[in-house]
């Protein structure tokens, strides 16, 4: 995972057991590979290339190193020459994909993984601890709950291990069953956890309270769009007057995405303007208020929203739609395009275009400031905003401050 500072509880490492969300800071558009880049048409590919020098080098390799015989295929070491060679770019989100990497990079930007469906951390002596069981995912759907302690994985002790091997105990293969011995409030339980398809959901809400409704986008990648709009609609339909939408620790995500989440609380407007190497001339993305909401609402942004984030709120705060309360975000105002280099054999992430507000501004490592600004106390900022959601809402400033807002709007 790209980290732009985010933050779990500091005091532990953090593992994600289905690869959770790599690479989610970037503003991606993932063209249609096969036949090129879909609607983002490189006109000219190749150009001065010259790979006299890598061709050379392999059959130097091949015919002269006395040991040539245990070295690495030529389609290996070539793989690795393309890893480096994007590395040395100097663009920090460039990536080089084999076919099997980018599988893995495409099932986290969907949202789909084989696994259990779990976040944990571990602490020395102490078990592996479920920060966060996924709804609907084949832990939670098994009895797995937030706050349980795996103390033994297929009869394993798990107490004393590294936290990589019991990781990979709990992994394992599709469709197999692992035995979880857990520990919940004092009682030691046994349950068996059938591994499977993952689908960690982006678009989370709270009961409505006072007329005001809770939407917390937690990525734009996904399905997150259908669950924003089924939200949305639901908040509406249960009497909601008001809305916040929390984009707070929201690392990103998808271009389309993030316009379609803007085109359905948004009036007739811009949402952004894209210009770079695949886009010419620039290509401004605009609202169609087909299915505006005509309620006041508030958005709660800070440090560790980015990228597609920042697409959302400054489409809200140019467009004077509603209110940004919290801290600056992030400031990642560019594009990522994925697409094949060659059929069969891997892929290029590079950054290919940027991103206006739709004043016009270029915001990147400048980010969005809020129209309110406020902190949140200071030992909140040590954990995730799931986290605070869930344990310790009643100390939540920011929110507390868009509730206070709304309510004097709708009375």
């Amino acid at each position: 995972m790209e980290n732009n500072g985010r933050n779990g509880i500091k005091a532990w490492q953090v593992f994600v057991l289905m690869l959770l969300s790599a690479l989610l800071s970037a503003v991606v558009v993932v063209g249609a590979l096969m036949s090129g880049l879909g609607k983002y048409g490189i006109t000219e590919r190749g150009g001065d290339t010259d790979a006299s020098l890598i061709s050379q080098l392999l059959s130097d390799i091949k015919n002269y190193y006395y040991f040539s015989d245990k070295a690495p295929e030529s389609k290996e070491l070539l793989r690795s020459a393309a890893h480096e060679l994007v590395r040395k770019v100097g663009d920090p989100y460039a990536e080089y994909f084999t076919v099997d990497e980018f599988d893995d990079f495409t099932s986290s930007m969907n949202g789909n993984y084989k696994g259990i469906g779990i976040q944990v951390y571990k602490e020395e002596g102490r078990g592996i601890f479920v920060e966060r069981a996924y709804d609907g995912c084949p832990a939670a759907a098994a009895g797995v709950m937030d706050r349980d302690v795996i103390i033994e994985v297929d009869g394993v002790s798990v107490l004393d291990m590294e936290a990589g091997k019991a990781i990979d105990l709990i992994a394992g293969e599709d469709g197999s069953t692992v035995e979880l011995t857990i520990v919940r409030d004092g009682e030691q339980l046994n349950i068996s956890v059938v591994r499977g398809d993952v689908y960690v959901k982006r678009v989370y809400t709270e009961p409505i309270v006072d007329g005001i409704g809770y939407i917390r986008i937690e990525s734009f990648t996904g399905k997150a769009a259908e669950e924003f709009d089924s939200a949305v609609t639901e908040m509406l339909e249960g009497g909601a007057r008001a809305l916040v939408f929390d984009i707070r620790d929201n690392p990103g995500g998808d271009l389309n995405t993030v316009v379609s989440i803007c085109d359905r609380i948004l009036p007739e407007c811009t949402i952004t303007t894209l210009e770079g190497k695949l886009v010419d001339p620039a290509k401004v993305y605009k609202s169609t208020a087909e299915k505006s909401i005509e309620v006041p609402f508030a958005v709660l942004i800070n440090g560790n929203s980015a990228s597609a984030s920042e697409i959302f709120a400054s489409a809200v705060q140019d467009n004077e739609a509603g209110t940004l309360i919290g801290t600056n975000t992030y400031g990642k105002g560019i594009v990522q395009t994925t697409w094949e280099v060659l059929e069969g054999e891997g892929y290029l992430k590079l950054t290919t275009d940027v991103y206006l507000t739709p004043n016009g501004e270029m915001i990147h490592e400048k980010g969005v400031a809020p129209d309110i600004e406020l902190k949140q106390d200071e030992e909140l900022e040590q954990y995730e905003i799931y986290l605070i959601r869930r344990d310790m809402s009643e100390r939540d400033a920011q929110m507390k401050k868009a509730v206070e807002l709304l309510k004097a709007q709708i009375g």
